[in-house]
């Protein structure tokens, strides 16, 4: 549901339906959810074609620095948020492994994301169109271990939705990160020749991403 702010009205916004919402008693903040896309040789195998990881469906066992929704696809019972800007952030590690930036990479340059709600699209694209303005972003002497961000780690750097979103416990969320066979590639060989089938990527370390739903959020009032 877009919002629309009201003119010489601070505060206030209107609704699709016309309704007036106050977002005086939120605060900004972020609801987010992770995902693993695992090695090559793990039980899921790397980055098959059609593979898809799926955001906010699965949070059983996961903590805090993973995920803070506490119930499947949805905002928790009396959780609001006005939905301002949606972000991907790549993590540089997952528990003692290191994440190649070959990996990070692959992950990024291959994957398109989508987002809906209640089965309606709200944004999709490239995993590239959505930076978080989060993460590290420099050099490391370390082998193998350069640090690879998507965009600059500045929130003014992402770009914001169009309209804002209200979102609530009524609503469901859907956001995937989906791998798919580029068959139009498969004769690019180097400077422009005739060259083999291009295979699916396949990654040496697991790479953790965590999308990020920034916004207004006001949360539970027992909270």
């Amino acid at each position: 549901m877009a919002l629309q702010p009201i003119e010489g009205q601070p505060g206030l916004f209107r609704d699709d339906s016309g309704a007036v919402v106050s977002i005086k008693d939120f605060r900004e903040s972020d609801k987010y959810d992770s995902v693993i896309i695992p090695a090559a040789g793990s039980p899921a195998v790397g980055l098959v074609a059609g593979t898809e990881f799926i955001f906010f469906q699965d949070i059983q066992g996961k903590r805090d620095l993973d995920s803070n929704f506490r119930t499947p696809r949805k905002l928790s019972a009396g959780e609001s948020m006005v939905l301002d800007r949606i972000g991907l952030s790549v993590r540089l590690a997952v528990g003692n492994v290191i994440t190649n930036p070959s990996d990070i990479k692959k992950v990024v340059e291959n994957g398109y994301f989508r987002l809906q709600v209640n089965d309606m699209l709200v944004d999709e694209g490239p995993v590239i169109k959505f930076p978080s303005g989060l993460g590290l972003y420099g050099q490391t002497t370390e082998t193998n271990s350069g640090i690879v961000s998507i965009g600059v780690p500045a929130t003014a750097s992402a770009a914001r939705l169009a309209k804002r979103q209200i979102l609530n416990q009524n609503h469901e969320l859907s956001g995937s990160i989906a791998y798919h066979a580029r068959t139009w590639t498969t004769a690019i060989g180097a400077l422009g020749t005739a060259g083999p089938a291009v295979v699916q990527p396949q990654l040496d370390t697991p790479v953790m991403i965590t999308c990020f739903l920034h916004g207004l959020v006001r949360a539970a009032v027992t909270k």
